[in-house]
């Protein structure tokens, strides 16, 4: 049995509801509810782990960086003890632009946190107000200086593109300021009404042709300022700027998951800690050979480079599928989309 090298820890508190969200999160909680749950979360890693060593660990939510400076350090000191620091390892952390401040920082540096994902989500304030973000663009610009100004360089921004009121101004925008501030990785995900969310709820609309035309622009001027996309909603500037952590979801390599929302992958199980805050307990689901083999295609055919059929698991996926694929081409032993963009299409034949 393989090791499982990756831990994702989620941190469902927030300052405010996003509209697009439908992750598990809870509003405005007190701080001794935050207390008590980091409690719980850094007592089972340390009895469940003990001296496990894992190469990479992602910190998400929620927001992550909304714990007050004491219960930051508290959590994040208790999982750097957890991270592989003789290989390369990726320490990654998710957080809101307007929260980061210099103090924050200082114990992101400290903890040996090497990876910052920032919610940058577009660069119209209009919008990020009625998106129900708290930052404005100015404080992204804030966040990245300061990240760097502390020898933390490995930044990712995340966009949202497909809000109607977006417009090829906003999207032009967006990427000058990429290019001039040589962010090393980028995330542009496609606007989708999730069920548990407020754009749901309100019976939001999406433009397809919208989305089509800025995804072109996207792709087009990424390419032109030198980012390769090695993903579906991925581009990095370099082959090192590329997410580790979430190449072994992409990949189906197993991760451990820890925290009231977390969803994790062992042993061809994906299992959810539901319930409640501090009393979660897990709900696991074992996938047959059918769902594991669909899933390694799902989520490999993402990658740009696809799946590497020298790895038995890979091609025994690809075999199950041979006669049903299509869209698909084997390109230097590796079973790659003949175009990402088309991705759904390929796995709804499948279906």
């Amino acid at each position: 049995m393989t090791p499982v090298k990756h831990l994702y820890v989620h941190i469902p508190f927030c300052n405010n509801l996003c509209k697009y969200c439908d992750f598990v999160r809870l509003i405005n909680q007190p701080n001794d509810i935050k207390k008590k749950y980091i409690k719980k979360v850094t007592n089972q890693i340390q009895k469940k782990y003990k001296l496990k060593q894992f190469q990479t660990i992602y910190v998400g939510g929620g927001t992550p960086n909304c714990l007050d400076d004491q219960l930051l350090s508290e959590l994040l000191s208790t999982l750097n003890k957890y991270i592989d620091k003789r290989a390369n390892y990726e320490f990654t952390i998710e957080c809101n632009p307007e929260l980061v401040n210099v103090s924050q920082v200082n114990i992101l540096k400290k903890c040996d946190i090497n990876r910052i994902s920032l919610g940058a989500q577009t660069v119209n304030n209009d919008l990020l107000k009625q998106m129900n973000r708290r930052h404005t663009w100015k404080n992204v610009l804030n966040a990245v200086q300061l990240l760097r100004a502390t020898q933390i360089n490995n930044i990712s921004l995340d966009f949202i593109y497909g809000f109607n009121e977006l417009t090829d101004a906003d999207v032009k925008k967006t990427l000058k300021f990429i290019k001039e501030l040589s962010i090393p990785h980028v995330s542009w995900y496609a606007l989708e009404v999730k069920n548990n969310s407020i754009l749901n709820k309100e019976k939001y609309q999406i433009d397809e042709n919208k989305i089509d035309r800025h995804l072109e622009m996207i792709i087009t001027n990424m390419a032109k300022n030198g980012y390769q996309r090695y993903e579906v909603s991925s581009w990095a500037s370099h082959l090192k700027y590329e997410s580790v952590h979430n190449k072994s979801y992409w990949l189906s390599q197993e991760w451990a998951a820890v925290g009231f929302g977390a969803c994790g992958f062992e042993q061809q199980t994906y299992y959810e800690n539901k319930g409640s805050l501090t009393a979660y307990h897990v709900i696991k689901h074992k996938l047959n050979e059918r769902d594991y083999y669909f899933q390694i295609l799902m989520m490999g055919l993402r990658l740009k480079k696809g799946l590497p059929l020298k790895q038995k698991m890979y091609l025994l996926a690809y075999q199950y599928f041979q006669k049903k694929l299509k869209g698909v081409k084997i390109k230097n032993n590796f079973l790659v989309a003949e175009n990402i963009n088309l991705l759904d299409n390929i796995l709804i034949e499948l279906l």
